[in-house]
């Protein structure tokens, strides 16, 4: 075989991508799902706002790609997707969360089409590989040429070498994933017009497939959200389980194989936290109702609650918008009134998901803007999904006091402390970027959290504990990524 074993290498600084994910196939060949990619693509902007693309298996029986920087909406315009008529077809929405001084490379979009004299297939991929490097070079010896330096491609040629002399798709695939150590969940198009799903061992990504059945025709879906299922009004069937292969294919129904089995899974925590959207559901929990349970745990035994004089004047007030759904049921639990004190202009992208700090500085004064006549005078309990960098925060609560008239503001964060780097796609690679994992280092266990709060200017700041965390997900550390925060 290729590898005669996985080697264990150092985790490389390089790009890593948290994005979208989207494919249908339909049993009408006389009908193009352009427009149905569009729907799937615009429910998953949230999850990448650099790039967009699609791939779609024309009628002539070949594969053609259209990827470019920006929106969904501003790359695939209608005179765009007129262009495109298939009855199957994948797309990507991207964010990367390193390398951000490529991102306008079009090496780096996606779906990543491939073709030679033995295969073409086109790729979109949600995750990151930390070990691509070592199987990048195994390849080059193999005499595989890259064109790019992004695990996407190494993905693309470990495929396309396995599958010289074979068109079996799904062993291609199981051989494949027995290389790929990582956080993944990708969908592949093959010129055959099939589309297959899969999601890696652990689950690290969300992804989930549905069906829509009309008079006219029938469909199939795979998408990184169900949310996605929605705007298609497909019926969502399921979640892929992770080592699990789906084939969706326009000539039978769905056909799926478990090819690598674990004791434990680990879905990163932070999609419920902040990356998914709060109309999704992700391996059977309800995402707005996960961050629902954050808030009402978050005020249960919060000291400042008890303060009667404090509560005179106290309101609770979400920072728009991953921190509403938990505010609500801060303000439920706690029995204060749920205020709307920013303004969010909508007009700006995620701040969390820019490429670049400097970037999202500047973003957060033009996105959020303090309604004075709401909070002046007041006591602020804002409420927040996370604090990674700080620098965000930091400035919210100074417009609030500055600008907004507030008297207070104590910050209140859905989930525990984010220490440690993330390996597996989220954009905070290393200790020295997290105040929380930096303050920790010099401060210690005991004092940390009080400096972060000196740092951001809060007046008081609590984070969730670990177990409530793990409660209001409804899943247990052998079911979590949790290693960012421990």
């Amino acid at each position: 075989m290729i590898f005669s074993k996985r080697k264990k290498v150092k985790f490389q600084k390089k790009l890593r991508e948290h994005c979208g994910i989207f494919g249908v196939t339909s049993n009408d060949f006389g009908f193009s799902v352009a427009k149905l990619l569009y729907k799937g693509l615009i429910a998953l902007q949230h999850r990448g706002q650099e790039s967009a693309g699609i791939s779609i298996l024309k009628t002539s029986g070949k594969i053609y790609t259209y990827k470019k920087n920006g929106l969904v909406s501003k790359v695939l315009k209608n005179k765009v997707l007129t262009q495109f008529w298939g009855n199957v077809g994948i797309g990507h929405t991207r964010y990367a969360t390193t390398g951000a001084l490529k991102f306008k490379s079009s090496d780096c979009m996606q779906p990543f089409h491939f073709k030679n004299n033995e295969i073409e297939f086109s790729l979109a991929f949600n995750g990151t590989i930390p070990v691509y490097e070592a199987i990048k070079k195994n390849l080059v010896h193999m005499g595989r040429i890259f064109t790019t330096d992004t695990d996407t491609e190494v993905i693309a040629q470990l495929i396309a070498s396995i599958a010289i002399g074979t068109d079996d798709w799904p062993e291609i695939l199981k051989i494949a994933s027995r290389f790929l150590d990582g956080s993944y969940s990708l969908v592949i198009l093959t010129s055959n017009g099939d589309i297959y799903a899969i999601r890696d061992p652990k689950g690290f990504k969300p992804l989930c497939i549905g069906e829509l059945k009309t008079e006219e025709r029938n469909y199939y879906f795979v998408a990184s959200e169900s949310c996605a299922l929605d705007i298609v009004d497909a019926k969502f069937l399921r979640d892929v389980e992770p080592g699990e292969i789906v084939h969706l294919s326009h000539q039978k129904d769905i056909h799926s194989e478990m090819i690598l089995k674990t004791d434990r899974t680990a879905l990163c925590q932070f999609e419920f936290v902040y990356f998914a959207r709060p109309d999704s559901i992700i391996d059977g929990v309800s995402v707005a109702e996960a961050r629902l349970r954050m808030g009402e745990n978050l005020a249960k035994n919060d000291p400042q609650l008890f303060d009667n004089e404090f509560r005179k004047d106290a309101i609770v007030v979400p920072i728009p918008d991953s921190g509403r759904s938990a505010a609500v049921g801060y303000a439920k639990e706690a029995a204060l009134p749920y205020v709307e004190g920013l303004m969010k202009n909508r007009y700006v992208w995620r701040t969390f998901i820019m490429p670049g700090q400097q970037k999202r500085k500047s973003a957060v004064r033009e996105k959020l803007n303090p309604i004075r006549s709401a909070i002046q005078g007041k006591n602020l309990i804002l409420v927040e999904d996370s604090i990674v960098r700080g620098t965000t925060t930091k400035q919210i609560i100074s417009l609030l006091k500055r600008q907004g008239g507030a008297k207070s503001v104590h910050v209140r964060i859905s989930c525990p402390p984010v220490v440690n780097a993330c390996y597996m796609g989220i954009d905070f690679p290393t200790t020295e970027e997290l105040i929380a994992g930096k303050s920790k280092k010099e401060f210690g266990e005991e004092n940390y959290i009080e400096e972060i709060r000196k740092i951001i200017g809060a007046d008081t700041l609590r984070y969730q504990t670990m177990s409530n965390l793990k409660k209001s997900i409804g899943k247990n550390e052998n079911q979590l990524c949790l290693a960012c925060l421990t």
